[in-house]
């Protein structure tokens, strides 16, 4: 009887382990991602401005930014989701990778 018991908690201690790995990597991918999403805004809403007023040098640096920016948060994600830790689990909730 003290096997069974034994396993049990096993069994147990195992699930409530792997729930809480998949919790904080779904925690983790969710801000990458929405710090993805919200760069892909402002660089939606800069290309609006910029095609608008094409002669402007302003808005055509603040579209270059807004662009590194987009880049650079997509690069994040990317390597986030690359880590050994993360990418089994998060492939699984199914984050992918940004092209």
């Amino acid at each position: 009887m003290e096997h069974y018991l034994a396993w049990l908690l096993a069994v147990a201690s195992t699930i409530v382990c792997l729930i809480l790995w998949f919790r904080d990597v779904r925690r983790i991918m969710r801000g990458q991602k929405s710090t993805v999403e919200s760069a892909a805004g402002q660089l939606a809403c800069c290309r609006e401005k910029a095609a608008r007023a094409q002669d402007d040098p302003g808005a055509a640096a603040v579209l270059e930014r807004s662009e590194k920016i987009y880049r650079q948060a997509v690069d994040i994600y990317d390597r986030t989701l690359r880590k050994p830790g993360i990418f089994v689990p998060a492939m699984l909730m199914g984050f992918r990778l940004i092209p």
